[in-house]
């Protein structure tokens, strides 16, 4: 049961479905209250769909595991489970299940909402984590910027389901006032943004260490085609992407509020500086590793800070 755990990655399930509860309740639930709305979409619903994610994305690391047996062995970067401790077949059977979970229960929440065509939205998820881990993963370039999308896209999973319920709900409110739930998207836009660049820079950062199997096994990462030294001028590059995008938000939104100023400051900001002095000047990699990890577990823990903005600002 230990190496399924690890195969299946329970701390990124963990991390998911903190981001979706995060932006239910943080940001979505202070947004609508703001206009008098609330949520449509029952708490027992809201988690069947953290289920179906969390699926798709335990499924994604199964598949790649799959894949990965070689470039894992030449590499020596990673504990191998595919075909040590857990058989390839075994494995298959657990990614197949795991997505059927994921896609079934998605048809069941489109049909909650009206829009059973939701599910085919999981359905092709679920098709291009298989051909990113068997065939883009390989490409350049493509193979991070697959999955960095997908991981900007979790916080937007949140009102996947909710804004068809809020729409049908208060359609005759929308009618009158012309009032939209845009801000609601907006905001959890924002999330999807930094969580795509932060994982961005966590694959590119991680190919580094896999640099030996990567390159026998013919995948063509970062480090392969541009070397270890240009590509963490590329990852410091995206940091600083991060950083300013980080005060243009502030300076668009929060331009007299001292504690987003201050979270910004200590938060992020400090660690990032730490992360991109540890990438130029150390090869500490799993000190790396926990530090992007948990830069992208304080950017969705801004969205705490946010729900009390929200309210001040009422």
């Amino acid at each position: 049961m230990l190496e399924i755990f690890k195969l299946i990655r329970l701390r990124t399930i963990a991390f998911a479905a903190f981001t979706m509860y995060a932006m239910r309740y943080f940001v979505i639930v202070p947004i609508l209250a703001r206009g008098g709305f609330s949520l449509q979409l029952s708490d027992g619903d809201f988690s069947f769909l953290v289920v179906s994610v969390c699926c798709l994305v335990s499924a994604a690391y199964v598949i790649n595991d799959y894949f990965d047996t070689k470039t894992d062995r030449l590499s020596g970067n990673r504990e191998i489970i595919v075909g040590k401790t857990i058989s390839r077949r075994m494995a298959i059977i657990l990614h197949t299940f795991l997505n059927i979970v994921a896609v079934v229960i998605a048809f069941y929440m489109g049909e909650r909402v009206g829009h059973w065509e939701f599910g085919i939205l999981f359905l092709a998820v679920s098709l291009l984590l298989w051909f990113y881990s068997s065939r883009y993963k390989k490409r350049f370039v493509w193979g991070n910027l697959i999955v960095a999308f997908l991981a900007g896209c979790i916080p937007l999973s949140a009102v996947l389901f909710e804004i068809p319920l809020l729409t049908h709900t208060y359609s005759d409110v929308i009618a009158k006032t012309g009032i939209n739930f845009n801000a609601v998207l907006y905001w959890t836009g924002w999330f999807s943004y930094f969580l795509f660049f932060n994982m961005w820079i966590y694959e590119v950062n991680k190919d580094i260490y896999s640099i030996e199997g990567d390159r026998d096994d013919g995948v063509m990462t970062f480090p392969v085609k541009l070397g270890i030294r240009k590509t963490k001028i590329f990852i410091s590059i995206l940091v600083c992407w991060c950083i300013v995008s980080m005060f243009v938000l502030y300076a668009i939104e929060f331009s007299h509020s001292w504690v987003v100023l201050g979270y910004f400051a200590v938060g992020l900001f400090i660690p990032y500086l730490f992360y991109v002095y540890s990438v130029l000047r150390d090869d500490r990699k799993k000190f790396q590793f926990y530090l992007i990890r948990l830069i992208m577990v304080l950017c969705v823990g801004f969205s705490l800070l946010l729900q009390y903005f929200f309210n001040s600002v009422a």
